[in-house]
């Protein structure tokens, strides 16, 4: 494969993969049009929609030397019913606001740990990779031992698909995996030329057919605030908020997450007993 093409396919897969998942009825293509083999729509009704030549989309899918302007990915976007973050996504994926990507940092500052350190609840700092690059005691008091860990298993996305442990006290396993892929996912399409990154979705793919599913699909989603539940061998029901902060020292693709007690609960009281770890 060319690296033109190589650099264009992302964006023809993911364009794919929305028209296969868009029904004529969401779309306002009236029924009756032909008779349809698959699910989705067909190549010439999305072209139509967007007011495009069916073959320049049918190049523009195949990852050929094509050029889309902002308009015209605007139009399709609107055709396929994107959300707003999937059609940023697809300018992503075009090139065409995405700044040249700075490499991750192989590990935080001290001064970034010393604050980690201190909180009282489960905090960690993460790549866009969602490589664990510095974590507190509460973290793994209640998430994961990750000293304990290789230093290529220290993978959130790695402990969602393949740590039992971890797997098994996510309460909500099956929603957040599908989470988890989806965030990846989109992470990754805008760090196409990080050789690191690819050698993590290559290994994620080969040791998970639940992952190579989900990456299949080509959702995406943003980090957003979520609740986590895990099932503590003492505690027992532990359930939090997770709040996501990014730019950390001027940093783009690292992130500190904190897993804050849910109001309600009674997690702020088990985590002021002692835990074992």
């Amino acid at each position: 494969m060319s690296l033109e093409k190589e650099k264009s396919q992302p964006l023809g897969d993911f364009l794919k993969s929305r028209r296969e998942k868009l029904s004529p009825t969401e779309a306002g293509v009236p029924a009756g049009y032909g008779k349809r083999r698959t699910p989705g729509l067909r190549r010439e009704e999305v072209a139509q929609l967007a007011h495009v030549s069916t073959t320049w989309y049918t190049w523009l899918e195949q990852g050929r030397a094509v050029t889309p302007s902002r308009q015209v990915l605007d139009s399709i976007s609107k055709a396929l019913r994107l959300s707003e973050s999937e059609r940023l996504h697809v300018l992503h994926l075009a090139s065409l606001d995405v700044p040249a990507a700075v490499p991750a940092p192989e590990q935080v500052s001290p001064d970034i740990a010393k604050v980690i350190g201190q909180l009282p609840y489960p905090a960690f700092v993460a790549t866009d990779r969602t490589e664990v690059l510095s974590w507190n005691a509460a973290t793994c008091r209640v998430i994961c031992d990750f000293p304990s860990l290789a230093p290529e298993d220290r993978s959130i996305a790695w402990l969602v698909f393949n740590h039992e442990p971890t797997r098994q006290a996510i309460v909500d396993l099956e929603a957040y995996a599908a989470y988890t892929a989806a965030v990846l996912r989109g992470r990754y399409d805008k760090n196409l030329n990080d050789l690191v990154f690819r050698r993590l979705i290559d290994r994620l793919n080969a040791a998970s057919p639940e992952f190579a599913e989900l990456w299949s699909t080509h959702d995406i989603t943003e980090k957003t605030v979520k609740t986590m539940r895990f099932h503590h061998p003492q505690a027992g029901l532990m359930s939090f908020t997770v709040n996501s902060f990014s730019q950390i020292n001027g940093s783009t693709n690292v992130h500190c997450c904190i897993y804050v007690p849910l109001e309600g609960t009674d997690t702020a009281d088990k985590m002021a007993q002692p835990l074992a770890e």
